[in-house]
């Protein structure tokens, strides 16, 4: 039983040596004439989307700052709208103003306080409200929606933070000891009261 493998071998490798050795014939081939492109029928070619100047005689492009590739550039603003003769301002759009905020309880059962309006607004009057409520604001980051308040707490100052978060619907004003936990309840419910007496009207 062992005689058939070693002879199908065998015949595998004596198969190998019939083929022809056709590893030379390059050497035969012969040169051809180089390809020739005609130039009759050559036309120019231009960009599918032209990008037009930016730059007019009345508004020309403003070079702000660095050199070589690293230069940047002012666009012109658009030319005011006209509508039935009026000129409308290009910044001229309305803005959600902040309404005046409520306290409401999470879904944990803690104080928030709760208010509609456009998340700058609300920014800049709970800034006005905390000076307004005598409540010393160390520090504050826009970006984190933070505020860095000092609060008195059992005859001495505490540093805690108001966190300004906007949700699908409002934004919700959270007092916190620090990025991880919210403050106590209690303390929650009066400095947000405080800071409601003081709320802009």
């Amino acid at each position: 039983m062992r005689i058939f493998p070693v002879l199908l071998a065998l015949l595998s490798l004596g198969a190998c040596s019939l083929l022809p050795d056709r590893s030379l014939d390059y050497l035969q081939a012969k040169n051809v004439p180089p390809l020739v492109v005609p130039t009759a029928d050559s036309r120019s070619i231009k960009p599918l989307y032209v990008i037009p100047e930016i730059a007019t005689p009345e508004q020309t492009v403003v070079l702000v700052q660095g050199k070589g590739r690293k230069q940047r550039f002012v666009a012109p603003l658009p030319k005011p709208l006209v509508v039935a003769g009026q000129s409308l301002a290009v910044d001229s759009k309305p803005t959600a103003l902040a309404s005046k905020p409520q306290i409401v309880n999470d879904g944990n059962g803690h104080p928030v306080l709760q208010m509609s309006g456009d998340i700058l607004q609300v920014w800049d009057t709970l800034n006005k409200a905390l000076s307004a409520a005598n409540i010393k604001v160390s520090d504050r980051n826009q970006t984190l929606g933070l505020y860095f308040v000092d609060l008195n707490k059992d005859g001495k100052s505490t540093a805690y933070q108001l966190k300004v978060i906007r949700t699908s619907n409002d934004n919700v004003i959270s007092l916190q000891k620090d990025d991880d936990t919210l403050a106590e309840s209690e303390l929650s419910q009066q400095t947000f009261e405080r800071i409601l007496n003081h709320w802009p009207s």
